[in-house]
């Protein structure tokens, strides 16, 4: 079942682009990342939007890209993910992610590159690149230690360990915790605060913020797209990757 990308503009000035396929935890491929970009674009050129929402189902964020994608990527010479990312980056207007049970991966990414983040507090972030032979991608490797330092960084990135809600809100992945099923709840609440202020002085100080990271982040970006390219044409990766089916195969 192919996981769904809906967009749904509200009288209010909000955009919410939800990610739906729980029977696969919401994992995302090339079509959903083409229906993710241009729901930012709709949002982008639409005047009547002024905040995007960006949220999964009630029980699951995304588990992140289908691995199936990383054996593909073999053959590719770019990352759709990677395309999507830098387009939600370069989003002028206020971004927020709302996340519940599981964000793993290109989840943390998202988290990553939205100007406000919630999850519920028993949600579950991993990011487990090197246990399938890949590098990191969405340019963790230049934000992550600059949240939360190189050691707690390396924990993630390196081991791939899984860390909870207060390890996320601690080192400002998240803006904030909400008891579980409200995080988009609290979602709606900051857009409605944003909402209520000075619209063009929150896009100039967002412009602001982002302009001394542009530079940095789309070199990190191109850095990992390149790594994750020759990682997945790798013997390491594809082993890996066609282990983990194998064990599902065959439990």
């Amino acid at each position: 079942m192919a996981t769904r990308i809906t967009a749904s503009r509200r009288d209010d000035g909000i955009m919410v682009l939800k990610i739906s396929c729980p029977e696969r935890r919401n994992i995302l491929d090339e079509a959903s990342y083409a229906q993710l970009i241009e729901g930012i674009a709709a949002a982008e050129d639409d005047d009547s939007v002024r905040v995007l929402i960006i949220t999964g189902t009630e029980n699951c964020f995304t588990a992140g890209n289908d691995l199936a994608n990383y054996k593909a990527l073999a053959e590719a010479d770019s990352v759709a993910a990677i395309t999507f990312l830098r387009r939600l980056h370069a989003f002028s207007k206020p971004s927020i992610a709302a996340a519940e049970g599981i964000a793993l991966g290109l989840g943390i990414s998202i988290l990553l590159h939205c100007d406000f983040a919630y999850a519920g507090h028993s949600t579950r972030f991993q990011l487990p690149f090197t246990h399938f032979g890949l590098s990191p991608l969405g340019g963790a490797t230049w934000l992550l230690p600059r949240l939360a330092g190189n050691k707690a960084a390396a924990r993630m990135l390196l081991l791939g360990q899984a860390f909870s809600t207060d390890d996320a809100r601690e080192i400002g992945l998240l803006t904030d915790a909400t008891p579980d099923g409200r995080a988009l709840e609290q979602a709606f609440d900051a857009a409605a605060r944003l909402l209520a202020k000075p619209y063009d002085a929150l896009l100039a100080t967002k412009a602001l913020m982002r302009e001394g990271q542009a530079e940095a982040i789309g070199v990190a970006l191109d850095r990992e797209e390149q790594a994750l390219l020759a990682r997945c044409r790798s013997p390491e990766a594809q082993n890996a990757i066609e282990a983990f089916y194998a064990r599902r195969r065959h439990p």
